[in-house]
């Protein structure tokens, strides 16, 4: 406002001497004689009254600066005081200048970080000097045609056709000297852009003539335009990029997804891999993270040789939960209720996660598959329980050094039991000789269930505080009448936790634990030998050759529904071992099971009662016969 009012008084003093020259009388000749009450006075120039100064508009102008003055002293210290920079007056450059910098600096940047802008610079760059150079040519051939005035007709009339007629000669030559500056400055710019030299213009070294052809921004318009397109080329080309990716990684999970339908329609084994996270152990060691899951369907591990990948029917990572491991098993569950049979194993080196995927942990925080699937068949039976009559039965065993033990009994007792592995006529696997209980709650089995936790052996190893040191076999037989036809139908979920194949010289096993850890060993890898023959086809399977392979009978290339779960360590101290996991994995994912209901008639039911009680001596009704 202060600026406002200093320029308001300066026009009006600007202003005064032309209200002045309107008012004051016309001018006379230098002699003339004037007349005033003191008597005849000669004019002089400039004396008048009326050109004298305002001196109240004189002295309120100075006024005025002095506030200003004062005001901007103010504005200044309270900006100091504050640390708060005052902007700088942006100082004149030519347009040219600005231009040049900030399309070249844009380019170049481009440029560094697309290698299809980089092409399409280098190929821009020797368009334009070709152009150049024909432009050049043309202008040094006509300038020799002016050479000589004599001959300009003559040449007029033989020139080509881009010279038509004498007036058509000067613009020719006009727009060839264009023609000439454009192809300059690109050449100068892309050449900038190429090498990411910065350059400065100003006016003391630019030419009245380059300032001209700059300012009018021809050249560079050129080539400002053509990056613009080229950004929006390149944004096009992006966005295209992405949604390929995105639909080829869509149609890649949609076919993978079918694909495994239709395998698990024919019967193939489910196989599923869980990648654990890395252990303190190794992390405090340095390993390096070898293991990744790819998709929700495949494993790539970084090897000596290069990466390789495996598919599954399902993969998990580190961050999964154990509900997110459980929640594809629902549908088996609801198959072992129904009348099939259904095995769930895990398998895998030790320390990889088996039994924290199977069992939980100690406090039961995170618990695994089997306490998860006690609850889950006790939430089916309910749901059903005015359709169907239901009975539940469970034996918990423990191959220990080759030998079953019952895990419901322990000491003396469990020494001198005998456990034996039986087949019916239908294949069905049974253990003969061990306990067998009925639960009528998720709770009391759950209760079994701790109870053989708690008899099975364990021990601490290099790799892990708790390792299993025997496979644990969990059996559950539901036996399921329906009260509206009065069908009854068998179904039996066994849950296997095996233990992890080991290295002596990693899990620093002696004794005891190298006995354990030998006949682990031994029994896996006749479980090696019985995948690798399922796999292959073979006419012979080696089930016999361990108590191992012949509990897993009629899961693996029996008649069950099968899922197994890999456990495998993402470190590369463990290397080896996840790629004989990973290896055993694809190969029973090959193996067809031919899973059957076990289901009979209310006759063959009634039929079987009354034997049952001949047999035990008890009366039978006729009613019943």
């Amino acid at each position: 406002m202060a600026r406002q009012e200093v320029g308001k008084v300066q026009e009006m003093l600007r202003t005064s001497p032309q209200e002045k020259g309107q008012q004051e009388a016309p001018p006379t000749d230098a002699g003339d004689i004037l007349e005033n009450d003191n008597g005849p006075v000669q004019q002089t120039e400039g004396c008048s009254d009326t050109e004298l100064p305002l001196e109240g508009a004189q002295a309120r102008l100075e006024e005025l600066k002095e506030s200003l003055y004062k005001r901007e002293r103010e504005i200044t210290e309270l900006l100091e005081a504050e640390q708060t920079p005052i902007p700088p007056i942006p100082v004149a450059q030519p347009p040219c200048a600005v231009l040049l910098r900030i399309v070249v600096e844009k380019a170049h940047d481009i440029c560094n970080e697309v290698s299809e802008a980089r092409l399409l610079v280098d190929h821009m760059f020797e368009e334009n000097r070709v152009a150049l150079a024909q432009a050049r040519e043309k202008l040094d051939h006509m300038s020799q045609m002016t050479a000589d005035d004599n001959n300009i007709k003559e040449e007029v009339n033989s020139a080509p056709e881009w010279l038509d007629s004498s007036d058509e000669y000067a613009s020719n030559v006009l727009l060839l000297q264009e023609t000439l500056r454009e192809c300059e400055i690109t050449q100068m710019a892309l050449d900038c852009i190429r090498v990411g030299a910065t350059p400065s213009l100003s006016d003391c070294d630019t030419t009245p003539e380059l300032d001209e052809i700059l300012g009018k921004g021809e050249g560079m318009k050129s080539v400002g335009q053509q990056l613009l397109l080229l950004q929006d080329q390149l944004k096009q080309v992006r966005e295209e990029n992405r949604k390929v990716v995105e639909n080829y990684t869509s149609e890649r999970t949609m076919r993978k997804k079918y694909y495994n339908m239709v395998e698990d329609m024919k019967g193939k084994i489910r196989v599923f891999c869980r990648i654990r996270p890395m252990s303190r152990t190794e992390a405090a060691q340095g390993g390096a993270i070898a293991v990744g899951r790819l998709d929700d369907y495949s494993v790539t591990v970084e090897t000596s040789r290069g990466p390789r990948e495996f598919q599954f029917d399902w993969v998990f990572g580190g961050e999964s939960s154990q509900e997110d491991v459980f929640q594809d098993t629902n549908r088996l569950i609801q198959s072992a209720i129904d009348g099939f049979n259904v095995c769930i194993f895990a398998y895998g080196q030790t320390g990889s996660g088996k039994t924290f995927t199977m069992v939980g942990d100690r406090d039961q925080r995170s618990p695994g598959i089997m306490p998860r699937a006690f609850n889950a068949v006790f939430d089916i039976l309910q749901e059903n329980a005015t359709k169907f009559d239901f009975k539940v039965s469970v034996y918990m065993l423990e191959l220990y050094n080759d030998r079953l033990q019952d895990l419901f009994v322990s000491g003396a007792e469990a020494q001198s039991r005998r456990v034996e592995i039986k087949r019916n006529r239908k294949g069905l696997v049974f253990a003969q000789g061990a306990e067998t209980k009925e639960a009528s709650s998720a709770g009391e089995l759950f209760a079994m269930f701790q109870q053989a936790c708690a008899n099975r052996h364990n021990a601490a190893t290099k790799m892990n505080m708790e390792s299993s040191r025997s496979h644990l076999i969990i059996g559950i037989m539901v036996e399921s009448r329906n009260l509206t036809n009065g069908s009854v139908s068998f179904g039996k979920l066994s849950l296997v936790d095996l233990a992890g194949s080991e290295r002596a010289a990693k899990t620093g096993a002696k004794d005891d634990q190298l006995k354990e850890a030998n006949s682990i060993n031994k029994s896996l890898s006749a479980l090696g030998d019985v995948i690798s023959a399922l796999s292959s086809d073979l006419p012979h399977i080696p089930y016999r050759n361990s108590k191992l392979t012949q509990i897993m009978q009629d899961s693996l290339g029996g008649n069950a529904k099968t899922l197994m779960v890999v456990n495998v360590s993402p470190s590369d101290c463990n290397l080896d071992e996840t790629l004989t996991s990973l290896i055993y994995a694809t190969r029973v994912k090959t193996i067809t099971n031919t899973a059957q209901r076990n289901l009979e008639s209310k006759e063959i039911a009634q039929l079987k009662e009354v034997i049952i009680k001949l047999r035990s001596g008890q009366p039978v009704e006729d009613e019943e016969v």
